[in-house]
Protein backbone atom coordinates (compact mmCIF):
# COMPACT_ATOMS: atom_id res chain seq x y z
CA UNK A 1 0.00 0.00 0.00
CA UNK A 2 2.53 2.68 0.63
CA UNK A 3 4.71 1.58 -2.28
CA UNK A 4 1.21 2.86 -4.38
CA UNK A 5 1.06 5.45 -2.60
CA UNK A 6 5.16 6.45 -2.87
CA UNK A 7 4.44 5.48 -6.82
CA UNK A 8 1.73 7.94 -7.28
CA UNK A 9 3.60 10.88 -5.03
CA UNK A 10 6.49 10.71 -7.38
CA UNK A 11 4.53 10.87 -10.68
CA UNK A 12 2.69 13.63 -9.56
CA UNK A 13 5.75 15.54 -8.29
CA UNK A 14 7.20 14.68 -12.10
CA UNK A 15 4.47 15.88 -13.72
CA UNK A 16 3.87 19.11 -11.65
CA UNK A 17 6.19 21.61 -12.76
CA UNK A 18 8.38 24.34 -10.40
CA UNK A 19 6.53 27.52 -9.90
CA UNK A 20 9.01 30.16 -11.17
CA UNK A 21 9.50 29.15 -14.65
CA UNK A 22 8.56 31.69 -17.05
CA UNK A 23 7.91 29.59 -20.54
CA UNK A 24 7.68 25.65 -21.21
CA UNK A 25 6.89 23.31 -24.12
CA UNK A 26 5.79 20.02 -24.07
CA UNK A 27 7.51 17.77 -25.73
CA UNK A 28 6.53 14.01 -25.37
CA UNK A 29 2.77 13.39 -25.36
CA UNK A 30 1.69 9.45 -24.36
CA UNK A 31 -1.33 10.37 -26.25
CA UNK A 32 0.38 11.42 -29.74
CA UNK A 33 3.09 9.71 -29.51
CA UNK A 34 4.80 6.55 -27.20
CA UNK A 35 5.87 7.60 -23.99
CA UNK A 36 4.88 6.67 -20.88
CA UNK A 37 5.29 10.45 -18.90
CA UNK A 38 4.54 13.87 -20.55
CA UNK A 39 7.44 15.47 -20.90
CA UNK A 40 7.92 19.10 -20.59
CA UNK A 41 11.15 21.82 -21.19
CA UNK A 42 11.20 25.11 -19.13
CA UNK A 43 12.36 28.09 -20.50
CA UNK A 44 14.95 25.85 -22.82
CA UNK A 45 16.77 24.12 -19.97
CA UNK A 46 15.33 22.16 -17.60
CA UNK A 47 13.16 18.93 -18.03
CA UNK A 48 10.61 18.02 -15.46
CA UNK A 49 12.02 13.95 -15.88
CA UNK A 50 15.74 13.28 -16.13
CA UNK A 51 15.61 12.95 -19.80
CA UNK A 52 19.45 11.67 -20.41
CA UNK A 53 18.63 8.23 -21.45
CA UNK A 54 15.70 9.37 -24.03
CA UNK A 55 18.24 11.27 -25.95
CA UNK A 56 16.70 15.04 -24.92
CA UNK A 57 19.37 17.52 -24.31
CA UNK A 58 18.68 21.19 -22.93
CA UNK A 59 18.95 23.69 -25.89
CA UNK A 60 21.91 26.11 -25.55
CA UNK A 61 20.16 28.71 -27.99
CA UNK A 62 16.86 29.66 -27.86
CA UNK A 63 16.36 31.15 -31.77
CA UNK A 64 12.88 32.41 -33.74
CA UNK A 65 12.12 29.32 -35.53
CA UNK A 66 10.27 31.58 -38.42
CA UNK A 67 11.91 32.43 -41.44
CA UNK A 68 14.03 35.18 -41.27
CA UNK A 69 14.18 36.35 -45.06
CA UNK A 70 9.93 37.35 -44.81
CA UNK A 71 11.15 39.96 -41.94
CA UNK A 72 14.13 41.21 -43.16
CA UNK A 73 12.30 44.19 -45.24
CA UNK A 74 11.01 46.70 -44.32
CA UNK A 75 8.29 48.58 -46.54
CA UNK A 76 7.50 52.11 -45.32
CA UNK A 77 3.70 52.31 -45.29
CA UNK A 78 1.23 55.70 -45.46
CA UNK A 79 -1.83 55.18 -43.67
CA UNK A 80 -4.15 57.53 -43.86
CA UNK A 81 -6.00 58.80 -40.90
CA UNK A 82 -9.18 58.44 -40.47
CA UNK A 83 -11.85 60.99 -40.02
CA UNK A 84 -14.57 60.65 -37.77
CA UNK A 85 -17.93 61.79 -38.57
CA UNK A 86 -20.11 63.81 -36.25
CA UNK A 87 -23.96 62.86 -36.31
CA UNK A 88 -26.61 61.75 -33.97
CA UNK A 89 -25.20 58.40 -33.10
CA UNK A 90 -21.97 60.15 -32.38
CA UNK A 91 -20.71 59.05 -28.57
CA UNK A 92 -18.42 61.48 -26.58
CA UNK A 93 -17.30 64.80 -26.58
CA UNK A 94 -17.70 66.66 -29.90
CA UNK A 95 -14.63 68.39 -30.91
CA UNK A 96 -15.21 72.13 -31.43
CA UNK A 97 -14.14 72.52 -34.59
CA UNK A 98 -17.95 73.82 -35.94
CA UNK A 99 -17.80 77.44 -35.97
CA UNK A 100 -21.42 79.38 -36.31
CA UNK A 101 -21.64 82.85 -37.65
CA UNK A 102 -24.80 85.09 -37.38
CA UNK A 103 -25.99 88.97 -37.88
CA UNK A 104 -24.43 88.34 -41.84
CA UNK A 105 -25.82 90.35 -44.51
CA UNK A 106 -28.28 88.82 -46.93
CA UNK A 107 -25.48 89.52 -49.75
CA UNK A 108 -23.32 87.34 -48.44
CA UNK A 109 -23.27 83.46 -50.04
CA UNK A 110 -20.96 80.30 -49.26
CA UNK A 111 -18.20 81.20 -51.93
CA UNK A 112 -17.96 84.95 -49.83
CA UNK A 113 -17.72 82.83 -46.65
CA UNK A 114 -15.38 80.05 -47.94
CA UNK A 115 -12.45 82.84 -49.15
CA UNK A 116 -12.91 84.59 -45.61
CA UNK A 117 -12.07 81.48 -43.71
CA UNK A 118 -9.87 80.18 -45.78
CA UNK A 119 -7.47 81.81 -44.30
CA UNK A 120 -7.45 80.20 -40.80
CA UNK A 121 -7.54 76.68 -42.17
CA UNK A 122 -8.63 74.14 -44.34
CA UNK A 123 -12.70 73.97 -44.19
CA UNK A 124 -14.81 70.75 -44.43
CA UNK A 125 -18.17 72.27 -45.25
CA UNK A 126 -20.17 75.88 -44.95
CA UNK A 127 -23.43 75.94 -44.89
CA UNK A 128 -25.84 78.77 -45.16
CA UNK A 129 -29.16 78.79 -43.56
CA UNK A 130 -32.40 80.21 -45.63
CA UNK A 131 -35.87 79.89 -44.10
CA UNK A 132 -37.73 76.84 -45.52
CA UNK A 133 -40.95 78.57 -46.13
CA UNK A 134 -39.58 81.91 -48.08
CA UNK A 135 -36.37 80.90 -48.97
CA UNK A 136 -35.41 84.35 -46.99
CA UNK A 137 -31.67 84.64 -46.02
CA UNK A 138 -31.45 84.08 -42.22
CA UNK A 139 -27.66 85.50 -41.92
CA UNK A 140 -26.91 82.93 -40.25
CA UNK A 141 -24.20 80.26 -41.24
CA UNK A 142 -21.87 77.00 -40.37
CA UNK A 143 -18.78 76.61 -40.69
CA UNK A 144 -16.57 73.33 -40.45
CA UNK A 145 -12.99 73.25 -40.25
CA UNK A 146 -10.85 70.20 -39.99
CA UNK A 147 -9.07 71.55 -36.81
CA UNK A 148 -10.34 72.57 -33.02
CA UNK A 149 -7.06 75.04 -33.68
CA UNK A 150 -8.28 76.78 -37.17
CA UNK A 151 -11.66 77.02 -35.80
CA UNK A 152 -10.27 78.98 -32.65
CA UNK A 153 -8.51 81.56 -34.63
CA UNK A 154 -11.14 82.36 -36.80
CA UNK A 155 -13.49 82.63 -33.70
CA UNK A 156 -10.42 85.10 -31.94
CA UNK A 157 -9.83 86.65 -35.41
CA UNK A 158 -13.51 87.51 -37.25
CA UNK A 159 -15.54 87.82 -33.77
CA UNK A 160 -17.46 91.56 -33.96
CA UNK A 161 -15.67 92.31 -37.24
CA UNK A 162 -17.46 94.22 -40.34
CA UNK A 163 -18.04 92.05 -43.11
CA UNK A 164 -20.90 93.88 -45.90
CA UNK A 165 -21.55 96.69 -43.21
CA UNK A 166 -22.86 94.31 -40.48
CA UNK A 167 -21.46 93.48 -37.35
CA UNK A 168 -20.99 90.15 -37.35
CA UNK A 169 -20.99 87.19 -34.02
CA UNK A 170 -18.85 84.19 -34.24
CA UNK A 171 -18.77 81.41 -31.87
CA UNK A 172 -18.14 77.44 -31.57
CA UNK A 173 -20.95 75.42 -31.80
CA UNK A 174 -20.25 71.96 -31.26
CA UNK A 175 -23.06 70.10 -33.34
CA UNK A 176 -24.92 73.39 -33.48
CA UNK A 177 -26.39 73.23 -30.37
CA UNK A 178 -26.88 76.96 -29.53
CA UNK A 179 -30.53 78.26 -30.63
CA UNK A 180 -30.57 81.73 -32.41
CA UNK A 181 -34.55 81.94 -32.71
CA UNK A 182 -34.25 83.38 -29.24
CA UNK A 183 -31.99 86.48 -29.67
CA UNK A 184 -33.00 89.35 -30.92
CA UNK A 185 -30.28 90.08 -33.42
CA UNK A 186 -32.47 87.60 -35.81
CA UNK A 187 -35.08 87.95 -38.46
CA UNK A 188 -39.04 87.05 -37.51
CA UNK A 189 -39.89 83.67 -39.01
Amino acid sequence: MTNVMESEKQTTERETPPQFWRSCKLIIDPALTKGLYKVYRYDGQQFNIPVEDLGLFPVETVRDPRVCRLWSKCNKTDLLISKFKVDEWYVGPVPPKEVTISRLNDNVREAFLTNMCNKYGNIEEVEIFYNPKNKKHLGIAKVVFDTVRAAKEAVQHLHQTSVMGNVIHVEIDPKGTTDFRTTSYLYEL
